[in-house]
């Protein structure tokens, strides 16, 4: 019952949307702003990839000097890196990488789909360029939500361990 309420509520809301067919314009000023915004992130996606290609290198090396300092003893004051493990490292930075990738991808392919939008006054590529647009910040909002998440964990970790230490004292 509350299924077929909830279904008949959105096709509701759908057809309202669809009697009321309005437009939505942009002006000059605001085709303006777009193209502005256009050429800082594409700037900030060239930018971001060539970050992303330094992050895959330094991760492929690291994963060499870690090796060469695990062999290392103490005597040289270096702890023993290896019991994480270098591909660990590797991996963590090439996820890392692959994330910031797609990051990047969104803000390029946002950049150039409006860039062809503005200069052949094309809503279809407004849309599609919106749409990237849309999923940077829903792919930063999900890494965001993730990290506060992680934060929160190690917050409550460490009250749990300080707590634990003050207890046996």
């Amino acid at each position: 019952m509350l299924i077929a309420v909830s279904i008949a509520a959105i096709q509701t809301l759908t057809f309202k949307s669809l009697i009321m067919n309005s437009e939505l314009k942009l002006t000059s000023i605001g085709i303006s702003y777009l193209n502005q915004t256009r050429k800082w992130t594409h700037f900030l996606s060239i930018l971001g990839f060539i970050i992303t290609g330094i992050i895959v290198i330094a991760a492929l090396f690291l994963s060499s000097i870690l090796a060469m300092f695990s062999g290392m003893d103490n005597s040289y004051g270096v702890s023993d890196i290896g019991a994480i493990g270098t591909g660990t490292v590797t991996v963590f930075y090439l996820l890392f990488a692959a994330i910031y990738f797609f990051l990047n991808l969104y803000l390029y392919r946002f950049s150039i789909r409006i860039k062809a939008a503005v200069y052949e006054h094309n809503s279809a590529l407004l849309e599609d360029g919106l749409k990237s647009l849309k999923s940077y910040w829903r792919l930063t909002g999900i890494l965001t939500a993730v990290v506060l998440g992680i934060y929160l964990l190690f917050f409550l970790i460490s009250i749990l361990f300080g707590a634990a230490a003050f207890a046996s004292v």
